[in-house]
């Protein structure tokens, strides 16, 4: 209590007496990081404070209010220490941003395959294709996802350990599980994870196949493409093609380019149609059926009208065995010896044929084209050369041309030529009244020069002819060619070309024919006058196809991470649980108290630790009197 005794003159000394308190601090047990403050404890003393006033008046307070609020000071303080605060440590802002950026991946890869599907496939820069860009975005949405989901298993690490006691060694599974798929697959295995803790193991586990299913979503396919009017193939309206000759009956020479199709029609082995010109700039092209000036070939069997030809009449005797053949139209074996025969004829101007006739060749044998060798068989076979309009289908297919024939016209009129004063063209009219025109020059200029080419020629192996001087074009052969056999003599080349065609191919007068016509049809439509048809390419096109399907399993893992990182966002809330997610530094700061550690002092090795680990449980402390540890319960 405290007395004031007033002076009138001097200030009034004041005694006041105050509970002296005496403060005791016991010492906490210390572990890492960590305050422990106890009550502090006080007695009460009574001091004496004296004032001595110097002026002329006193007061009394009231000291009882004094003593109310120093005491209410210290206990503030007091309970500062004893409840240490840590501040509250990161946030979820970028486990956030990298869960957007990662949808922004994965939206960037179904609009990337949603852009390209059904499309040809892009040319960029270095070569770079869709599954180099595809892979780049599912490699940073994988990496990206990582984040919120080692954040995550490391946040509901330390629920997991608020909630109540659990094994010590659960604090490595965690820790495990929030660094790689490894420790993830292990948590999944102890089942010490919870349902959150495991849930996001599991997507941790599921995200790793984010690459391979990615790069299945864009498969590459093969289409036919077509563009109109993009090839062109020749046809011919007319020929003129001609030189002019001597005066002596041979007035026209056919052009070089015609003789060099004939020759390769007779001599060549290839397909003479190989030889047209045309532009099909993908290798792969059709045109519409159209209609050409062309030469046909036709060829007819005699066999039935051979009777015998004896050149110096009929033997006394009536042995007519050593006698040849002939037929009506004019073609003959001299005798027995002559095997095989051509005999040739070409149109004169006083129209023995029709007029668009070129040659006709008369072709004869003893040898049967099939059986036993040397088999005496008689034969007899006309073809025909002649003027023609032809319509085709053509197409080429991986650059080689193919042509059917689907209609044929004629023009089997007869022109005396000799009677007309003016030109006399050859003319064919197709069915739509087109007019096809052979110029009179080259038509005469190619009989002409066929007349020449074809004349009459056998092959003989009578050896009076093979022993005697040859010249001009004989030939003499020892060849075995289907069932003909032996030295045999041919007066050309061209004789020699059709014994070979027919003893080698089956019907091989009528495809040798037919190669000389199409080689002479090509020379038509190669020359000057043709024109131009234009037809469809089609090429080979590379697109994208996109498997749909495929791309579910990115999306999804996605959407999972999302809904784990929500839900531990939410349950750190729920549960007060300050925000160390996965760092190394809030274990050290707030690891094992000193109760905890001492048990794991006497365990010699690491192992001997690891194993008492499993039996210890521990409770995160986060409010008690001792700050936030791992406390031994």
């Amino acid at each position: 209590m405290a007395t004031a005794t007033y002076s009138p003159v001097d200030m009034p000394e004041i005694h006041f007496t105050e509970t002296n308190i005496d403060y005791q601090v016991e010492p906490a047990r210390k572990s890492f990081h960590s305050i422990n403050i106890q009550e502090a404890r006080h007695e009460a003393v009574s001091p004496e404070y004296t004032l001595k006033t110097k002026n002329s008046w006193s007061q009394s307070s009231d000291l009882t209010a004094n003593k109310e609020q120093a005491e209410e000071s210290l206990r503030s303080r007091t309970s500062t220490l004893k409840h240490p605060q840590i501040s509250k440590t990161g946030s979820w802002l970028f486990e956030i941003f990298s869960l957007v950026v990662s949808i922004a991946a994965v939206a960037g890869i179904v609009g990337v395959l949603a852009h390209f599907d059904g499309r040809s496939l892009p040319e960029w820069p270095l070569n770079i294709t869709i599954n180099t860009l595809i892979a780049l975005l599912a490699t940073l949405a994988n990496a990206n996802l990582a984040v919120p989901l080692q954040s995550g298993i490391g946040q509901f690490k330390w629920i997991h350990f608020k909630a109540g006691r659990a094994p010590l060694t659960d604090m490595e599974a965690y820790d495990d599980a929030s660094r790689g798929t490894w420790g993830a697959i292990k948590l999944l295995a102890k089942m010490r994870g919870g349902f959150f803790g495991s849930f996001g193991a599991l997507v941790a586990i599921i995200a790793l196949a984010i690459g391979p299913f990615a790069q299945q979503v864009a498969t590459y396919r093969t289409r036919v493409t077509r563009a109109l009017d993009a090839a062109t193939i020749p046809v011919a309206l007319n020929y003129t093609g001609v030189l002019p000759g001597d005066s002596s009956g041979n007035s026209f020479v056919p052009i070089l380019p015609m003789k060099s199709a004939v020759y390769y029609g007779l001599f060549s082995e290839s397909d003479p149609s190989a030889n047209l010109k045309f532009d099909c700039p993908t290798g792969n092209c059709t045109w519409p059926g159209f209609t050409t000036l062309a030469v046909c070939s036709s060829c007819v069997d005699l066999t039935p009208f051979l009777t015998r030809y004896c050149p110096g009449g009929v033997p006394a005797t009536g042995d007519t065995s050593k006698c040849g053949w002939q037929v009506p139209q004019g073609g003959f074996l001299n005798d027995s010896s002559d095997v095989f025969s051509m005999t040739s004829r070409t149109p004169n101007n006083f129209g023995d044929m029709p007029y668009t006739n070129l040659i006709r060749l008369v072709f004869m044998g003893t040898e049967a084209q099939n059986g036993p060798p040397l088999n005496y068989n008689p034969w007899a076979s006309e073809c025909t050369l002649q003027y023609c309009l032809q319509t085709f289908n053509s197409s080429v297919v991986s650059g080689v041309i193919s042509e059917k024939v689907t209609s044929t016209t004629l023009n089997t009129s007869v022109v005396n030529v000799s009677a007309s004063k003016s030109n006399t063209p050859v003319t064919l009219i197709a069915s739509d009244n087109t007019t096809y025109v052979v110029g009179e020059g080259a038509n005469f200029g190619i009989r002409s020069w066929f007349s020449t080419l074809f004349a009459s020629g056998s092959a003989s192996r009578n050896a009076s002819y093979i022993n005697s001087t040859r010249i001009d074009d004989s030939v003499v052969v020892n060849l075995t060619v289907g069932i003909s056999s032996g030295t045999t003599y041919f007066d050309s080349d061209i004789v020699q070309t059709f014994y070979w065609d027919y003893y080698e191919y089956s019907h091989g007068l009528e495809i040798a024919m037919a190669d000389l016509a199409t080689a002479m049809t090509v020379a038509f439509r190669s020359f000057n006058g043709a024109v131009p048809i234009r037809g469809e390419a089609f090429g080979f096109e590379t697109y994208v196809h996109v498997r749909w399907g495929w791309i579910a399993l990115p999306v999804l893992v996605v959407l999972l991470t999302g809904i784990f990182l929500a839900a531990a966002v939410l349950k750190s809330r729920q549960s007060r649980t300050k925000l160390w997610k996965s760092s190394a530094l809030a274990m050290l700061f707030h690891g094992l108290d000193e109760e905890t550690r001492m048990q794991f002092a006497r365990q010699g090795s690491l192992n001997d630790q690891k194993r008492r680990a499993r039996e210890v449980r521990v409770q995160l402390d986060g409010d008690g009197d001792h700050g936030s540890l791992l406390r031994f319960s």
